[in-house]
């Protein structure tokens, strides 16, 4: 579609990914509204349309063939030699963090075990059987229809039609791959080549930089286990790299405006991935417009036209100022804002963490560190500042490491409310950091590689090849432990970190499921210890499909009371006969175990069940879990 309307490249590859999850996240909401279910060949179908359109347009303005000779990426395309030096940077930085997560998840059908990973896989699921993919109360059946909430389902949508795969598991997890070895490594790379576009050497760096962080998209996809938000922040840096380009100066009032119908799109894809994309182009890209407009307007002012100039500057401001306003004050934002998260009593650990990369949340073995890339990164900022050129980037960076280091630091700092957009959680915002570091390192390392090769008197080529070298062996091979490391601590790294909820005993027994339980079988049991995976793993219905309580639903909250009640009150047999619970789901496991169980206190009524002798009946059992059918209540 970008090509079509006139990108090339780089940039139509980077921000290609973008554009089309505004698309498919647009398509998603509107389908329910017209009567179409939400399938691989209704999203392909939608679409084939927006590229048919982008096709008619690009042809009416005149930019698909680019008859003005102007490449929006750079200021010459890349050479062969650059392609191909480009592909083996992108192979060994991709394939470095691809394996990696894979090395750290162990199989591709291994369940992660995080909070929100049971959420996120189960919705997939309801995807899949209702073929509603809609942000808009798509996900009510994770709710069990009682409500209708508004979440980020653009990921599910994407995911959930995705072909090969048969369960959601893999499906899932192979879009971390994705997302990390693809996606984010595609937009920083079209970053890097619109901030710098007389050379190319930034651009082929960037893969093998991007690989030394575990900042991103490890954390994200494993710790926190937030894929939407995890895809909003890889679509960042190409749809910034699409601001840049559709901005320029040089470009014909139609190639600026073909390249804004896709820059539409593109940031239409960061909300719509996840709603704190708003926030995320704020924090990153406010620093860029207003840069690009100064020098706008430095322009009037020197035309003899000052007035003019500086009203618009400040108009710029009070718009700046009145949006940041409003979204702090708006209720939506306020309870993403309020939500309460513990600090450090000093901000020293905060920047320890930032300097070395060490991801900044839970307690990780310190592996390896990214010392390497800090000192390219100073490197250029140094340059960057002293030649004025892209300077935004300098301001982008501080301004994400003090957001961090609010989300990080003391919880009585009053600023610290600006890190609540992304729920007060420096290990989110941290990602965001990332965006301008890998850029601004990329720029100088390539310009470390060029005064070492005019010194040397060789090729840049091979100084260049030397400082990746140097990268590799300086990060103990690109962060290979710490990557794993990060991975396996919610996928097989047991005890699992926070909290095992499954044994490798209890998956297979969860997978027996669907043979050893009948079709028509609803199960109850403790969330936190394994019952939700019934659901994706083996289709079998479950009572809770989250971890979280499902608000109005009285006979859910009376069996996660008092469900070992159910012989004396008679409350307990009426909730399971409404809910229709025919097996239950039991575990033994407790937190003072060597594997450490997870923990949940709003769920007393159903830890560690004891089933009886009359009414039950064993089915199968692994690990400390068992199932049973429930017939207790049936008189």
């Amino acid at each position: 579609m970008l090509r079509l309307l006139g990108a090339r490249g780089l940039l139509a590859l980077g921000a290609g990914a973008p554009v089309t999850t505004g698309l498919s996240g647009t398509l998603a909401m509107a389908y329910p509204f017209l009567g179409v279910q939400w399938s691989l060949a209704t999203l392909l179908a939608g679409l084939a349309g927006a590229v048919v359109l982008a096709a008619v347009l690009g042809r009416v303005l005149g930019t698909t063939t680019d008859p003005a000779g102007v490449t929006v990426a750079g200021e010459r395309r890349l050479r062969t030699d650059d392609r191909a030096w480009l592909t083996l940077s992108w192979a060994l930085g991709g394939g470095v963090v691809a394996a990696a997560m894979m090395r750290g998840m162990g199989r591709a059908d291994q369940p992660p075990q995080a909070w929100d990973a049971v959420f996120h896989l189960n919705a997939l699921w309801f995807v899949r059987d209702t073929g509603n993919a809609s942000s808009l109360g798509g996900l009510a059946p994770m709710y069990a229809d009682n409500a209708a909430p508004f979440y980020p389902a653009t990921w599910h949508g994407i995911v959930a039609v995705a072909p090969g795969f048969d369960r959601v598991t893999e499906a899932a997890n192979s879009s971390s791959l994705v997302v990390g070895a693809v996606i984010w490594v595609a937009g920083l790379v079209a970053l890097a080549r619109v901030v710098f576009p007389a050379r190319a050497l930034p651009a082929v760096l960037v893969p093998v930089l991007a690989a030394s962080y575990v900042t991103f998209p490890d954390v994200a996809v494993s710790m926190l286990a937030v894929w939407p938000f995890a895809l909003s922040v890889a679509c960042l840096p190409g749809t910034i790299a699409l601001v840049i380009a559709t901005l320029r100066g040089v470009l014909s009032w139609q190639m600026h405006l073909a390249l804004a119908l896709g820059l539409g799109w593109a940031v239409v894809g960061v909300v719509l991935a996840h709603p704190s994309g708003v926030f995320s182009l704020l924090l990153l890209g406010l620093p860029l417009l207003t840069v690009l407009l100064a020098r706008q307007l430095r322009r009037t002012a020197r035309r003899g036209r000052p007035v003019l100039a500086w009203s618009l500057m400040a108009a710029w401001v009070f718009l700046v100022v009145g949006v940041i306003t409003f979204l702090v004050t708006f209720p939506p934002v306020r309870s993403i804002m309020d939500y309460q998260r513990g600090g450090q009593d000093s901000y020293l650990p905060g920047v320890g963490s930032l300097l070395i990369d060490h991801p900044l949340i839970y307690v990780y073995k310190i592996t390896s560190v990214n010392l390497v890339g800090a000192v390219l990164v100073a490197t250029g900022v140094a340059l960057t500042v002293r030649r004025t050129h892209a300077r935004w980037l300098v301001a982008a960076l501080v301004a994400a490491a003090a957001v961090t280091l609010l989300a990080a630091g003391p919880p009585e700092q009053p600023l610290r409310v600006l890190a609540g957009f992304w729920y007060t959680q420096a290990s989110r915002v941290n990602q965001l950091l990332l965006v301008p570091a890998v850029v601004l390192a990329a720029g100088g390392g390539s310009w470390l590689a060029r005064r070492a090769a005019e010194q040397l008197r060789v090729p840049v080529a091979a100084t260049a090849g030397l400082l990746v070298v140097a990268v590799v062996l300086l990060t103990s091979g690109l962060r290979w432990t710490s990557h794993v490391q990060v991975m396996a601590s919610t996928y097989t790294a047991y005890p699992i970190a926070w909290g095992t909820i499954l044994e490798p005993e209890e998956i297979a027994m969860v997978d027996r499921a669907a043979e050893t339980l009948p079709d028509d079988a609803v199960v109850l049991g403790e969330a936190v210890a394994g019952s939700p995976y019934l659901l994706h793993r083996a289709d079998v219905q479950v009572v809770f499909p989250q971890l979280s309580p499902i608000p109005g639903s009285p006979a859910r909250n009376v069996l996660e009371q008092r469900f070992h009640e159910w012989r004396t009150d008679l409350a307990v047999c009426e909730a399971v006969r409404d809910l229709g619970v025919t097996h239950v789901y039991a575990d033994s496991l407790t937190f003072e175990d060597e594997l450490n169980a997870k923990w949940e206190e709003t769920t007393p009524g159903l830890r560690n069940i004891t089933p009886g002798v009359e009414g039950w009946r064993k089915v199968d059992e692994g690990g400390h879990a068992s199932l049973w059918e429930f017939t207790g209540c049936d008189r």
